[in-house]
């Protein structure tokens, strides 16, 4: 996925309220209802159901967003450290998601958890989404000063690569701190 912002930016805090595109320049061609995928691709972006079959959907779209979703909240890489053959052993076989920090809002769990249901008829559609989005931004959690904000990733990224070191040791990586 990339994300392109419409309008432009003056400054590097000017994204409020601006229109953002998501994208998809991935290797695919169309082929019916589903789309045949290339070797090519990120696992960590990846969906169970695109590891094992090499097909997608907009179901598939919906897991790969909810990874974006779990970027921009947490500000980290998704399985940093872990190689790719783990992470797509992992998510295909093992039922492997991206760790959601203890004291992320309720809110955001939810829908990242959502997003990665291994059910690709229970994830949500992107109207759903772009919904539980706009709840969000109505929400308590948009009050929240930039400050603070900031404070959680900060404790969000000790406790993501604690987690991320647990999944390192069970696939047998060496993990070091």
């Amino acid at each position: 996925f990339t994300v392109l912002i419409l309008q432009s930016v003056e400054k590097e805090d000017d994204l409020q309220f601006k229109t953002l595109k998501i994208t998809d320049f991935g290797l695919a061609r169309e082929s019916t209802n589903t789309t045949r995928m290339s070797a090519a691709g990120t696992y960590a972006w990846m969906a169970p159901e695109v590891i094992k079959n090499s097909t997608f959907s907009k179901a598939s779209d919906v897991w790969s967003y909810g990874v974006m979703l779990w970027e921009l909240l947490t500000g980290q890489t998704p399985y940093k450290g872990i190689d790719d053959l783990a992470i797509a052993y992992g998510v295909a076989v093992n039922k492997l998601t991206l760790p959601i920090p203890t004291t992320c809002p309720q809110q955001w769990k939810e829908l990242m958890e959502a997003c990665w249901s291994y059910d690709t008829h229970e994830r949500p559609t992107f109207k759903h989404i772009l919904k539980t989005l706009d709840d969000i931004a109505r929400s308590k959690f948009q009050e929240m000063p930039g400050d603070n904000f900031y404070s959680m990733q900060d404790d969000w990224k000790v406790e993501i690569e604690e987690m991320l070191c647990d999944i390192r040791f069970r696939e047998e990586v060496s993990c070091s701190f």
